[in-house]
This record gives C-alpha cells, structure tokens and sequence, in this order.
C-alpha cells in the first residue's frame, strides 16, 4: 500500500469514527485500530489528529478543484509542508483588467463540505492555534489579500488598509461556511448564493 493509500485509509477511518462518536473522543488508538495499521504508521503519516484533519480537507479540496478547473488557474502554496503542497487550496480566475470571478470556487468549497457535512462541522468545532478553522485562516489570509490587489490594480490604498480588508474578507468567507454547517435546516451551504457568490471580488471592492 503506497504512502497516500495509506493516508486515505487513515482518513476514512476518522471519518468514519466521528459518526460514530464526536471527534474530540476519538483518540489515536481508535483510528490505528479501525484501520488495522499500528501508531508508528500513523505517526509517520501525521503529526496529530489535527494534521490529520487538515490533511483531509486539503485533499478533498485540491481534488475537487482539480476536477473543475484547468491547471492554470490553480493556487497552490509552495511553501508549506510537502504532503499538502501538491493539492491546490484557491482558484485565480480574472474577468477582466481588475475583476476575478470565483464564483465557481465557493461552488467547490461547498460541495467539499457538504460530502462529510457531519465531520466537518465537528472539526470546525474545534478551537485552537492548529485546528481547521485556524488553519484556513492563515490559509486564505494571503490569498484574499493578493485578490484584493489585483482588484485594486494601480489604485492607492494604504498598506494598513489592505491588511484590514484582507481580514475582514477572510474572516466573512470562512464565518460563512462554518455557520452554514452547523445550521441543521440548511441543505446546500450555498444554495442561495447564485450569482452573488464573488460579490467579495466583484462587487464591495470596486468603491474603494
């Protein structure tokens, strides 16, 4: 069994745990037995349950995304560890000179929660520095920020100005999906979105 067969193997198992359980009682040992491997292969494969975590979601999205888009139109980062690096985590798609359509990638982020709606809404949950929810944070921070400069092309804004927007845009993104997950009524997590999906690129930037 090769390395990302095995880390599927693991995830599947926590996946399927958390039905079982909520996600704060599984412990390792759960998931080394569901999976018949021991604690050595999981420690090789992840650091913790949260690396575990975010590796899963990293991989369900960097799927998806390459299922629906072309290659160049993908972002990855580069920089970060090498076993999530090769998944891409955001689109950069322009409709015109200072316009990005990314309707479509809130669509993907989405379904990605949607398939595993009840673990998800568990990890999201969860607080602290290396949680999903934080993760997706520092994640999308950069990206959002580097959107907002495209949007703004040659227009001035101050640094400390960019920074804000960065964050409050980050933060109205992931706020939005979390609640929607844990709203029980709620079928689609975007359903009433329509063509209001990129309003962040499209449409609250171009007063500035």
């Amino acid at each position: 069994m090769g390395t990302l067969d095995t880390k599927l193997l693991i995830a599947d198992a926590l996946v399927q745990l958390c039905e079982e359980q909520p996600l704060k009682k599984v412990s390792i040992s759960d998931i080394v037995e569901r999976t018949g491997k021991n604690r050595k292969t999981f420690y090789y494969h992840f650091e913790d349950k949260n690396a575990l975590i975010i590796w899963k979601f990293r991989y369900d999205l960097g799927l998806e995304l390459q299922n629906r888009f072309p290659e160049n139109i993908l972002v990855y980062k580069k920089d970060e560890d090498p076993s999530l690096s090769s998944f891409p985590f955001y689109i950069t798609q322009k409709s015109g000179v200072r316009s990005l359509d990314h309707s479509k990638f809130f669509d993907a982020f989405a379904i990605v929660l949607e398939r595993n709606r009840a673990f998800y809404m568990q990890a999201f949950a969860e607080t602290g520095p290396a949680t999903l929810r934080e993760y997706l944070y520092d994640l999308y921070l950069p990206a959002l920020r580097n959107d907002i400069t495209i949007i703004l092309a040659n227009r001035y804004l101050p640094e400390e100005n960019i920074d804000f927007l960065s964050e409050f845009y980050t933060c109205a993104f992931l706020s939005y999906f979390t609640h929607k997950c844990e709203q029980p009524g709620t079928k689609h997590l975007i359903s009433n979105a329509g063509p209001f999906s990129n309003i962040i690129h499209s449409l609250s930037l171009i007063h500035i």
